[in-house]
């Protein structure tokens, strides 16, 4: 009696609440045999227009529309379009691309537009020093690196200047002085430094190191997939757009040396200065010192630059001075620089520069944050478990040497025995096997691995893990998100529009040549000359706009026959109360 009462009420309930559903979103429409509910419709109209302003005119005009619509979705399907290749390929590619926004995390790609767009302001100028390390170095050797540079930073804290410390110790080769091989000259290295760089010009943790860091300071060590680095601070400023400089140059190839030691380098300096200050235009100088063939004659002005793009101790100089004024010898590689600040355009953080920034964004491996985030969160909702995992890993180091991938042939979901393996992970309603995880090894046929096999495997699992999670939540999208299931089901009946549409009217049209002439016959009317020897212009000459005629002429009738295959019930009431709101 009690399990009896207990589906009685289970009935009612599902009765009522069926019976709530249909007086809350009530059918307004039968077009054929396909239901049109009210929030159908007025959802589909609020997408072009405000309801609160529509006339019954413009709601009946929109009504017809929208059944012709409806209609020609219906007589598609009924045609199969949706089953040829191209479009199926269409609608993937859009449904893939559209389903990129929900297979990540949107708080934290929120979080890294918001600290890129914040870090986008500034411009960092910084120094670094590097002890190289592989990404995959046994724990041992990577202390042994940690220990290094660390006791470099202390030598740096107590009173070594960091760029000496870079040219002596720094694994970056760039940073040290060595001999040019061809003209047995000395070329000197940076000393670590880098210049002035912004958001995205970096990679990721030694941005954020660099940015994190003040002024004047050395930050601890920064693991990246080179080693670990020291980043010295030497100055943050304004984001800079474009520098506009002009500037005199003297041909020096030692003057990174530091060492002013010729009397004819130090009085023509002198002499500039002291003109300058004399009143003598700056054009003037730079035609008679500068020896830049390329600027001398046009007053020294060079072509605008982003601060990236010149020496930091260039870029420095010229944001040291005011409009107008000129600065002291300034070296670099090829010899010295007296600058004259023009002018400064400072980048503007607007909507459009927001928007590049997430474009760029969106192609930097930061991103991957998102989708890792999100990889994890679904292991927690699909209940992610990994029963066979560390037995197939004792298989696979087992069955495959470091040099594996070198060989001609690896089919690694061939392995003897891979077959009989227990699923490495399962999830959802999903078992990923050990012949999946093989075969997801084998698209790195020919790498030459950096590290061990061991370690190889450990680092692409994730991935493969993670790959298989995303595309199973993309499967589940229609279900999990309305308004991705509505957006993906919009696109479809549109290809479906366009597919029919050039089939029924726009194609037909063009390749019905004896009934576009015949149709050009009835109305050439419309294109007297007043030539009383020709008296209508030509066919040729007027194609274009005949075959648009005759298109709206097959449009029409095609429509026309859509009714009478497609008949329309509208129900007034529910019409009505649409036009009350």
């Amino acid at each position: 009696m009690k399990k009896s009462f207990c589906l009685l009420m289970l009935l009612v309930t599902l009765f009522v609440l069926s019976a709530w559903a249909q007086n809350n979103d009530p059918v307004l429409m039968t077009v054929g045999a396909e239901t049109v509910t009210k929030s159908d419709f007025v959802k589909a109209y609020q997408k072009n227009s405000m309801l609160s302003e529509a006339t019954e005119t413009d709601l009946r005009d929109y009504l017809r529309l929208y059944s012709d619509y409806r209609m020609k979705v219906q007589e598609a399907k009924a045609m199969k379009l949706d089953t040829a290749k191209v479009f199926q390929r269409e609608w993937e590619s859009y449904k893939l691309q559209y389903a990129q926004q929900y297979l990540i995390d949107t708080e934290v790609s929120d979080q890294l537009l918001e600290e890129t767009t914040d870090r986008a302001r500034y411009q960092v100028r910084a120094s670094h020093l590097l002890i190289m390390i592989p990404d995959d170095a046994s724990p041992k050797d990577t202390l042994a690196a940690y220990h290094k540079i660390m006791k470099i930073r202390d030598e740096i804290v107590n009173g070594l200047d960091f760029n000496d410390a870079a040219a002596r110790y720094s694994e970056d080769q760039s940073a040290q002085d060595h001999i040019n091989p061809q003209s047995k000259r000395t070329q000197y290295g940076n000393r670590g430094e880098l210049g002035y760089f912004s958001v995205l010009e970096m990679i990721y943790p030694f941005e954020s190191a660099a940015y994190a860091t003040p002024v004047g300071q050395v930050s601890m060590p920064i693991r990246t997939q080179f080693g670990y680095h020291l980043v010295y601070v030497q100055d943050k400023i304004p984001a800079v757009a474009k520098l506009y400089v002009s500037q005199i140059f003297i041909k020096d190839s030692s003057a990174l040396n530091r060492n002013v030691n010729h009397d004819e380098f130090i009085r023509r300096c002198a002499l500039v200065k002291q003109k300058f200050q004399q009143g003598i235009p700056f054009d003037s100088l730079a035609a008679k010192f500068s020896e830049d063939v390329a600027t001398k004659n046009n007053g020294g002005r060079m072509e605008p630059f982003a601060p990236n793009r010149r020496p930091g101790n260039y870029v420095h100089a010229a944001l040291s001075l005011k409009q107008g004024e000129i600065s002291d010898p300034i070296p670099s590689s090829i010899g010295w620089h007296i600058l004259r600040l023009d002018s400064v355009i400072y980048t503007t953080v607007n909507d459009e520069f927001k928007y590049m920034i997430k474009n760029r964004l969106a192609r930097d491996p930061r991103s991957k944050k998102s989708k890792e985030s999100l990889v994890e969160k679904l292991k927690v909702e699909y209940n992610y478990q990994e029963p066979g995992k560390a037995a197939a890993m004792k298989f696979f180091k087992k069955n495959m040497a470091d040099n594996f991938f070198q060989s001609k042939h690896v089919a690694v979901d061939s392995l003897k025995g891979i077959e009989k393996l227990k699923p490495m992970c399962t999830f959802a309603n999903q078992t990923v096997t050990a012949r999946e995880f093989g075969k997801y090894l084998s698209r790195y046929q020919g790498a030459q691995l950096k590290g061990s096999m061991v370690n190889f495997l450990e680092q692409v699992f994730p991935n493969f893990v993670g790959e298989k999670i995303l595309h199973y939540e993309s499967t589940q999208l229609m279900t999990k998100y309305p308004e991705y299931r509505d957006v993906v089901n919009e696109v479809y009946d549109g290809l479906m529009i366009y597919e029919i549409n050039s089939v029924k009217v726009w194609n037909a049209a063009i390749e019905d040549t004896v009934g576009t002439q015949l149709f050009y016959e009835q109305i050439k009317s419309q294109f007297e000359t007043g030539d009383s020897l020709n008296p209508y212009k030509p066919f040729d000459e007027v194609r274009a706009v005949v075959i648009s005629q005759y298109q709206d002429k097959l449009e029409k009738e095609w429509v026309d026959e859509l009714h009478r295959k497609y008949p329309v019930k509208l129900n007034e009431e529910v019409f009505r109360s649409i036009l009350k709101k």
